[in-house]
């Protein structure tokens, strides 16, 4: 298995993208989706995190997010995807071994207001380019409203 090596800086602003398991569209289905944010407000309350922008598609999400000088975002992420898989087995009576996510998640630490401003597109515009929406403000688990 190969090292990766992420930039830490305290405070950053960071882009994120995790996908399913053999992109399995496990959040076409509400309910996961739901599953997802529940686990994601438990993990702030004990890693806790500013997100700034989401995006949820079937098979993966896009975040931006902004942590404290004394966390990780690879310690984040991972409390986020290790409890999720641990809720969404046992609500869908998965006793078996199965794997909800692929190996690590993609980051990038943002770099300046036009960085960031470029990101923010890419996450809400990303229903739209993957014709799953005719606009990101009708896409349902987006942070465009917001």
């Amino acid at each position: 298995m190969r090292n990766v090596r992420r930039l830490y800086v305290p405070e950053a602003i960071v882009f994120g993208t995790s996908v399913t398991h053999d992109r399995r569209p496990i959040f076409a289905e509400a309910r996961w989706r739901d599953l997802l944010f529940d686990t994601l407000h438990r993990v702030r309350e004990s890693h806790p995190f500013h997100l700034l922008a989401y995006v949820v598609l079937p098979d993966y999400l896009h975040w931006l997010m902004q942590i404290p000088a004394d966390a990780t975002y690879s310690g984040i992420m991972q409390s986020i995807k290790r409890n999720f898989s641990l809720n969404y087995k046992t609500a869908a009576g998965i006793a078996k071994p199965f794997t909800v996510w692929q190996l690590r998640f993609w980051d990038h630490v943002i770099r300046d207001e036009e960085d960031l401003n470029r990101h923010l597109d890419h996450i809400h515009y990303n229903p739209v380019k993957h014709g799953l929406s005719a606009r990101p403000e009708n896409w349902p688990c987006s942070s465009f409203r917001f």
